[in-house]
């Protein structure tokens, strides 16, 4: 926060303000160690007392859950080397460190690594030896399922209070490929995190998987949208022709031009000239930020339903046969539709006739969202 911005913020505080909408606000989008941080740093006199002690206590809690959480982080990724068992860790701990530079400043609730797919099963078994489950189980053809058409299976420990994601991509190959197994583990690069040697993606494909991770979820939390604009302070030397290059070969150039535009235009991020030039040559990207932001300010509801959802995800890409990967992936079995019914593996095409059924059933847009 520059002097401009604090002298702003001081101006604010001397206002009437609304401080269990702020509170609310700040917990929905993940926000309470940062709006703490700068208040505390910056003009604590300025709040209610009560408000500020609340924050504190919030902050100090989060903080603690952070630090768990980073003590687990080194242990799996530790448990993992001893197995020969390369690991990238992704998002939680380690982007809050790199983007923030404190891992108290960026509020997480689960660990999420990245392996081999290759390695999954391997990793399940010795997270299972851990006191971890799958979670919801999978019996071994769902599981394979899971493995060809989805990125990631999330394991629980202990009453479900700690939660470790293993993914093998950055996202389902049919809702977009960004970065395939071989782009993502030939850039990787090494990093320190809390004193430790780990491996981390490139800054790259860092941004771009973050901005494909925003569209599928569009931008629901201020936070995502805060690691972006923290990444564009802290990775002052992309190459952004080469990014700007993936991103058009792999059909994720909207998704990664929508994340940085709303960086900007919320949170003042700074871009390169190329990038401005993309996005005044794609007036899509500008209609598609307003819908992002009637639903963070306005209260819209989830864009307008599951219809709302669907169209919107065809927007955010602009090539044909993305558009129709994307359809079928909307269709592909989740984890909630495997646990409905235990298929011998002959008739497991019966989960993509199952998926359907369920989707209207239910409704809304988070069954788009696997």
């Amino acid at each position: 926060m520059d002097e401009g911005h604090a002298a702003r913020l001081r101006q604010l505080l001397d206002g009437a303000l609304d401080w269990d909408f702020i509170l609310s606000f700040a917990e929905n989008h993940s926000l309470i160690p940062l709006l703490y941080f700068h208040l505390h740093a910056r003009a604590p006199e300025k709040v209610p007392p009560a408000v500020y002690e609340k924050l504190r206590e919030q902050f100090r809690r989060i903080s603690a859950l952070n630090m768990y959480l980073s003590g687990e982080l080194r242990r799996l990724l530790k448990l993992f080397a001893a197995h020969d068992i390369a690991a990238i860790p992704y998002k939680g701990p380690a982007l809050a460190a790199k983007a923030y530079g404190n891992i108290a400043l960026r509020h997480f609730g689960d660990l999420d690594i990245l392996v081999r797919q290759r390695d999954v099963l391997r990793v399940m078994k010795l997270l299972v030896v851990e006191g971890y489950e799958l979670h919801p189980p999978l019996n071994g053809v769902q599981q394979a399922l899971m493995l060809r058409t989805q990125c990631n299976l999330p394991f629980t420990r202990d009453a479900h209070r700690l939660i470790v994601e293993i993914h093998w991509r950055v996202s389902a190959r049919l809702f977009s490929s960004p970065l395939d197994e071989d782009a993502l583990w030939g850039n990787l690069q090494t990093d320190t995190f809390e004193k430790t040697q780990i491996n981390a993606l490139a800054p790259e494909d860092l941004l771009l998987s973050l901005c494909v991770h925003g569209a599928k979820h569009l931008w629901e939390r201020l936070s995502w949208i805060t690691d972006i604009a923290q990444l564009l302070e802290v990775y002052t030397n992309l190459n952004w022709a080469s990014l700007l290059e993936r991103a058009r070969r792999t059909g994720t150039e909207r998704m990664l031009l929508l994340g940085l535009h709303v960086a900007h235009d919320l949170l003042g991020a700074r871009l390169p000239e190329q990038v401005e030039l993309q996005l005044q040559s794609d007036p899509e990207i500008a209609r598609l930020a307003n819908q992002i932001y009637a639903r963070l300010f306005e209260g819209a509801d989830e864009a307008g339903g599951m219809s709302g959802y669907f169209i919107f995800q065809l927007k955010a890409r602009r090539r044909l046969r993305d558009k129709f990967n994307y359809c079928r992936y909307v269709i592909s079995p989740t984890e909630e539709d495997l646990t409905l019914l235990s298929l011998p593996a002959p008739l497991s095409f019966i989960y993509y006739l199952l998926r359907p059924l369920r989707m209207l059933w239910t409704g809304g847009p988070s069954h788009l969202q696997h």
